[in-house]
C-alpha cells in the first residue's frame, strides 16, 4: 500500500474480536478496511499447518508470542497469546462458553448500558452456529462460529467418571452451559463442527471475507504506535517482516490486539499514565492512567496424577465435562476433568515434581479473582515484550477460594473411578490438605493461569479515572480511536473469555456501521 492511500479502517490484530470486526466491517462495500497481523495468515484448510488444524491440543509454542508473565512472588510463568490470524482462538482449548447475563449486566451498571445482557443477547446469536440447541430462543442458528457439545459416546473414560460423581454428589445436570440460567455439570459446548477440527476466527470470520476487494489482510506486519494530526488518530506506523517503517493511514484506527498488546500500543503512542510514558521516554500525548492497569486473569489449580498404563488419553481433548457451580458469585467457580495435560512443553512447575510426560486430573478455575496486575513496558522499542504482572494471591480472598478450589478437586479425584486410572497424585497429599502452612506453599507453587487475561484499558465514562474508552470503545481524550478485545471488558465473565471477545468484535463492528 502506498503512503497517500487513505483507508476507512485499519484494524490492528485479527484475533478473537479483531477477525470478527473486519469480517463485518467489510460487508459494507462502501468501506475499505485493512487488517493488521503480527504472525501468518493461512487462507486455506490445505495450508494451515496441522497444530492449528487439530482441536483436541492447545497449540501454545509454534504461534505465540512468546511471552512470560510474573504470576506470585518472583515466579514467572509462560503466558501464551496467539500470534496468528485467528489470534487466541486459532491456538486455544475451544471452549465456547458465555458470560452470564448478570456478567453484562454489570457492565452496563458500570456506565456501559450499550452492554446489557438484552444489548447483547443478539451479537452472541449472530456469531453462533448452534449444532445443538440452535431452534431456542436464546441461540443462534447460521452464524460463523460453530458450536457443539461433546456426546456420550466420546467422552473418556474418565471423564465419564467425572460426570457421574458430580451427578451422584446431587450437582443438576447442564445440557446446555450457554443457556442464561445454566449451572451445573454438562459437556463442555466448543467451537468446532466435529470432535477433531477447531475453528478459529480465522476459518470463520476470514476465510469467507478475503476475497472481498474491499479487504486487506496484511500478514506478518508489526505496529509500532499510532499516528496523529493534532487530537486525530490517522494512522499506523507498521514493519513488514522486519523491514523499514511504513505509516498506513486510515479515517479510523481501531486497536484489536488483546489485554497485552493493546495496551502496549497505546503507551508507545503516548497514551497512558504520565509518569510512566516519561519514564519510557514517550512525549505524553494523553494521560490515561487506566491504560494497562487493572489487569485481571483467571488463575487455576488443581489436583493431578501420573497416568497409570493405558490411560493416558493421548490425542484426546484435554476437557469434555465441566461443573459450574458458585462459591460468592454465580457461576464463579469451573471445575473441569483434564482428560491430559502434555508436560514436555508446557507447565513448568507440574513438570518438576511428575516425572513423567503427562499428568490427567481435576482442575478448578477461579473465574472472579479479587487480585490484579499490570501491563507495563520496559522500553519504547517494539521488539522488547512488555512485562506483565498478574499480581495473583495479592488479595488474601482468593487464597481462600483456591485452597477450597483444591480440597473439591482432591475430593473429586478420590473417586475409586478416578483414582484407579492414576499411579501417583502429583505434589499432594493428605498431610499437605491438612496443615495450613503446606497447603498455602503448594497453592502458592502450583496456581496457574487459564490464559485469559482482560480489563487493561476497561470502558466507561470518563468521569472514571481508571476507564480507558466509552461505551462505544471510542479512547477518550482523542478522535479516531478505538478498541475492541479483552482490554475493554469492565470485569471479568463468569466464564472462559473467547466467546465473549468474538462479540465485542462483532458488537464493536455493529456500532461502527449505525446498526446500534
Amino acid at each position: 500500500m502506498s503512503e497517500s492511500d487513505v483507508v476507512d479502517e485499519v484494524v490492528v490484530g485479527a484475533g478473537s474480536a479483531g477477525a470478527a470486526l473486519a469480517g463485518r466491517l467489510s460487508e459494507d462495500p462502501g468501506r475499505r478496511v485493512v487488517l493488521l497481523e503480527a504472525g501468518p495468515h493461512y487462507s486455506t484448510g490445505r495450508t494451515t499447518p496441522p497444530d492449528l488444524l487439530d482441536a483436541n491440543t492447545m497449540s501454545l509454542v509454534r504461534h505465540g508470542w512468546g511471552l512470560a508473565a510474573r504470576i506470585t512472588g518472583t515466579r514467572e510463568v509462560p503466558f501464551p497469546q496467539g500470534r496468528v490470524t485467528g489470534g487466541s482462538s486459532a491456538v486455544g482449548n475451544t471452549v465456547a462458553i458465555r458470560g452470564t447475563p448478570q456478567d453484562y449486566d454489570e457492565w452496563a451498571a458500570a456506565g456501559n448500558p450499550l452492554w446489557s445482557w438484552d444489548t447483547v443477547l443478539p451479537h452472541l446469536r449472530a456469531l453462533e452456529d448452534d449444532l445443538d440447541f440452535g431452534d431456542q430462543d436464546h441461540h443462534g442458528t447460521g452464524g460463523p462460529v460453530p458450536v457443539r457439545r461433546w456426546r456420550p459416546d466420546e467422552l473418556t473414560a474418565v471423564q465419564q467418571a467425572f460426570f457421574d460423581e458430580c451427578l451422584a454428589a446431587g450437582r443438576p445436570y447442564a445440557a446446555d452451559h450457554n443457556h442464561p440460567c445454566s449451572t451445573g455439570v454438562g459437556p463442555i459446548p466448543s467451537n468446532r463442527r466435529d470432535a477433531v477440527v477447531r475453528v478459529s476466527t480465522a476459518m470463520s470470520y476470514l476465510w469467507p471475507a478475503q476475497t472481498r476487494q474491499n479487504l486487506t489482510i496484511l500478514a506478518d506486519t508489526s505496529v509500532d504506535r499510532v499516528v496523529f494530526e493534532g487530537s486525530r488518530a490517522v494512522g499506523v506506523v507498521v514493519s513488514v517482516a522486519g523491514g523499514a517503517p511504513e505509516t498506513i493511514r486510515a479515517r479510523r484506527v481501531i486497536l484489536a490486539a488483546g489485554a497485552v498488546g493493546s495496551p502496549a500500543i497505546l503507551l508507545r503512542s503516548g497514551i497512558g499514565p504520565a509518569d510512566h510514558l516519561r519514564w519510557l521516554g514517550v512525549p505524553v500525548r494523553t494521560d490515561l492512567p487506566g491504560v494497562g492497569i487493572g489487569l485481571t486473569d483467571q488463575p487455576r489449580i488443581g489436583v493431578f496424577m501420573t497416568p497409570a498404563p493405558g490411560n493416558e488419553n493421548s490425542g484426546k481433548s484435554t476437557g469434555q465435562i465441566v461443573l459450574r457451580t458458585t462459591a460468592a458469585r454465580f457461576n464463579d467457580l469451573y471445575y473441569a476433568m483434564v482428560n491430559r495435560f502434555d508436560l514436555t512443553h508446557h507447565f513448568p512447575e507440574l513438570r518438576k515434581v511428575a516425572g513423567a510426560r503427562s499428568v490427567f486430573g481435576v482442575m478448578v478455575v477461579l473465574r472472579r479473582q479479587h487480585s490484579r496486575g499490570e501491563v507495563t513496558l520496559t522500553s519504547a522499542d517494539p521488539s522488547r515484550p512488555p512485562r506483565i504482572d498478574l499480581g495473583y494471591l495479592s488479595d488474601e480472598r482468593d487464597y481462600e477460594l483456591l485452597a477450597n478450589g483444591v480440597r473439591g478437586c482432591w475430593e473429586l479425584m478420590r473417586s475409586p473411578k478416578i483414582v484407579d486410572k492414576g499411579e501417583q497424585v502429583v505434589g499432594l497429599d493428605e498431610r499437605v490438605l491438612a496443615d495450613e502452612e503446606a497447603l498455602r506453599g503448594y497453592v502458592e507453587s502450583a496456581v496457574d493461569t487459564a490464559f485469559n487475561p482482560v480489563g487493561t484499558a476497561r470502558m466507561g465514562p470518563a468521569s472514571d479515572p481508571g476507564t480507558v474508552v466509552d461505551q462505544r470503545c471510542a479512547v477518550h481524550g482523542v478522535d479516531g480511536l478505538y478498541l475492541a478485545d479483552a482490554s475493554v471488558m469492565p470485569s471479568m465473565v463468569c466464564a472462559n473469555t473467547n466467546l465473549t471477545v468474538v462479540m465485542i468484535g462483532e458488537r464493536v463492528a455493529a456500532m461502527l456501521r449505525g446498526f446500534a
